[in-house]
């Protein structure tokens, strides 16, 4: 019997990372469909959200290693992934966010560009044959070191457009969606490497966490468009303004690493997971704290980007010949 439940969710799985882009587009259109159907209190959107989140988070933070985090050699490639995440990316986002017309809305599309990694970076790293272990450092250190720094750009560029954002609702947001899913997720991980070994969480578990993470991200975007669904409907300019706009980041941020990688006589290994540590955004993140600091109407932004984020992802994958040879 265990077999069989072991075989239909990892059959489960397979499909629903193959066609997750398909299903993220559909789980927006859905939203679209039930915007006269189904009528959600803004407490209860809220709640949602910030419920969401943790569950799309917690199970990735089972899988992550931070027993790498002692290792740590590679200081170029640190510093220019601090560069890239908390200065390069942030300043895109503050030049596009205004002209996004509607100031809450930009400052849920900057909130989309200063949170860490996704828990899809890891696996797109490995898909690109990067250095797994540089890519775990990188994405532990972006968690922590982006606990302080988030609330001060967010507050930098809303002082900037005159709207006031209550700090305490981010970092509460940050604590409640990152640092508590971190801490029980790896005494999760802790409890069952004890009892069962670190095969069972490397192999045996492994599809039923990312199969939750990937399931918990379509509610999460089914929320959000479903709260912003008239707004969408009414002008949908806007939404395809976000996604012009957030490819235009990402095909930056992609050509910037690129460039500088090159410079720098960066391998193609630890190339790859600056880059992609660097693009792919939690948006669970920024969903939490647009809609606990600003309320559900800022973030459409969060709720729009994990449509174009891993088409581009993947796209950039396919460039795997030619990065290698860029690089030499």
């Amino acid at each position: 019997m265990k077999s069989t439940n072991k075989s239909i969710i990892s059959s489960l799985y397979n499909v629903v990372r193959k066609y997750l882009i398909l299903l993220t587009i559909l789980s927006a259109l859905l939203a679209l469909a039930f915007n006269n159907i189904l009528v959600l209190d803004k407490t209860l959107i809220s709640n949602l959200v910030v419920f969401l989140a943790i569950l799309t988070i917690y199970p990735s933070m089972i899988q992550l290693k931070m027993e790498g985090l002692m290792s740590i050699k590679q200081f170029r490639q640190i510093v220019l992934s601090m560069f890239y995440v908390f200065i390069v990316s942030p300043a895109l986002a503050f030049l596009i966010a205004p002209r996004l017309g509607d100031p809450h809305i930009g400052v849920g599309y900057v909130m989309a560009n200063v949170v860490p990694a996704s828990s899809a970076s890891l696996g797109y790293v490995l898909i690109a044959g990067g250095s797994i272990e540089l890519a775990t450092i990188l994405s532990i250190l972006t968690l922590f070191i982006g606990i302080p720094v988030i609330p001060f750009l967010i507050r930098l560029y809303s002082g900037s457009v005159s709207i006031p954002v209550p700090i305490e609702p981010i970092i509460t947001s940050l604590i409640e969606v990152l640092l508590l899913p971190l801490i029980v997720g790896q005494l999760t991980r802790y409890l069952i490497i004890k009892s069962k070994g670190l095969p069972y969480v490397e192999k045996t578990i492994k599809p039923h966490l990312s199969l939750a993470t990937m399931l918990s991200m379509l509610a999460l975007v089914f929320v959000l468009v479903l709260n912003q669904a008239t707004r969408i409907i009414k002008n949908p300019v806007i939404a395809i303004l976000i996604i012009f706009y957030q490819s235009i980041v990402l095909v930056a941020l992609l050509l910037i690493s690129l460039l500088i990688s090159k410079f720098f006589k960066i391998s193609y290994e630890d190339h790859q997971a600056l880059s992609l540590i660097s693009i792919t955004k939690n948006q669970s993140v920024a969903a939490a704290m647009a809609v606990s600091a600003l309320g559900p109407q800022s973030a459409l932004a969060p709720a729009l980007i994990p449509i174009i984020q891993p088409i581009l992802a993947v796209a950039y994958l396919s460039l795997e010949g030619w990065i290698k040879r860029f690089l030499g």
